[in-house]
């Protein structure tokens, strides 16, 4: 078994362990408590259900779909951990005159931060061992802005703070256009195994640009003297996280920022993909060219299966790099070829095979 099967054991302990603490404890009522009790048993039933298809090994016919899925999942399960430990940290281990209630709430916060570090360990894991483009940086990217805009959205919509003006409405709109795309990229990789849509780069940039202006538009319209805002009853600060309604647009201007930032290097990275891609398509360009060795008289192609004449096994170097192909370097001379290693064969000529 490897790494990732223990970590994912491990999440599924942790998990399981925290809402059965919880579920004991009881008096977990309000929204946010629903809230936490559905991150820990959503990201437990998932889970489970890749353990179990993994160990009978179901995936034969679909693994590239899989192995983007499974990355997939244990990436939003960390984020809905996190997200759940935060706020059960932060709305109920506080004013509790049961000690009993709550040292099992304190139990319950461990293991949920637990569970969000076997999470993260696991993600990171599948970076190595995933082949996937989900388990790559892009990958990770579009996770965290799709979860990021969902939060956004209870913020935005707990009190509804965005049909008052055509400004606001218009961040409202960015918000869920960009989601709807960002969440249909994940859907289209995972199911047609693309590495990158063509269009996703000017995906990025067009998002980038429009979160800029929400960035700018939200809080002009919502924390400047000159645009009136409802009145909310002080009571209403009690409410859900505990934050008063300045305090949620507060929430939804600073996650704006934050996928502004991710969808800024989500450009970045994609521009930087694009362009080692070209330069890689150039490289296989010159490794179809003729190349000159040691003999004037001589030439050989570049095939691997070539055989290079006249060669003494102490004047010929390897080189390989993850990045760049195999170079042959006899005497002055560099030749670009396929190889995976170089064996000297014997006989009446001494002469190095390219296998």
């Amino acid at each position: 078994m490897t790494r990732l099967y223990w970590m994912r054991l491990l999440a599924l302990v942790f998990s399981c362990v925290t809402f059965g603490l919880v579920a004991h404890a009881g008096g977990l009522g309000g929204g946010v408590g629903a809230w936490c009790m559905f991150c820990w048993t959503f990201s437990f039933i998932g889970t489970l259900l890749i353990f179990l298809v993994e160990i009978f090994d179901l995936t034969e016919n679909v693994k590239d779909f899989w192995v983007n899925f499974s990355v997939t999942f244990s990436s939003y399960a960390a984020l809905l951990c996190l997200f759940a430990s935060i706020t059960f940290s932060h709305s109920f281990l506080k004013d509790h005159h049961n000690y009993d209630v709550l040292n099992h709430l304190i139990a319950a916060a461990f293991f949920s931060w637990m569970t969000t570090l076997a999470y993260l360990l696991e993600v990171w894991m599948a970076r190595s061992e995933s082949k996937c483009y989900m388990a790559s940086t892009l990958g990770h990217l579009l996770v965290c802005q799709t979860f990021v805009a969902g939060v956004n959205f209870y913020f935005i919509s707990n009190p509804v703070s965005y049909t008052d003006m055509a400004g606001v409405r218009w961040c409202m709109a960015v918000y869920c256009i960009c989601f709807i795309c960002s969440f249909g990229i994940i859907i289209n990789i995972m199911l047609c195994g693309l590495e990158q849509l063509r269009w996703q780069k000017y995906f990025y940039l067009s998002a980038t640009v429009m979160y800029f202006s929400a960035l700018i538009t939200w809080p002009v319209f919502k924390f400047n003297n000159l645009y009136p805002s409802p009145i909310y009853p002080p009571e209403s600060c009690q409410k859900g996280l505990g934050l008063c309604p300045r305090g949620m647009l507060v929430m939804v201007t600073v996650l704006t920022a934050l996928n502004f930032l991710l969808y800024s290097i989500s450009l970045y990275c994609s521009y930087c993909l694009d362009s080692l891609t070209e330069e890689q398509e150039y490289t296989e360009v010159q490794e179809t060219s003729l190349v000159q060795d040691l003999y004037p008289a001589q030439q050989h192609s570049s095939n691997p299966r070539m055989h290079l004449l006249g060669y003494p096994a102490g004047h010929l170097r390897s080189y390989q790099s993850m990045n760049q192909p195999n170079l042959l370097v006899c005497g002055t001379n560099v030749i670009v070829c396929h190889t995976g290693y170089v064996s000297q064969t014997h006989g009446t000529e001494n002469r190095l095979r390219i296998e």
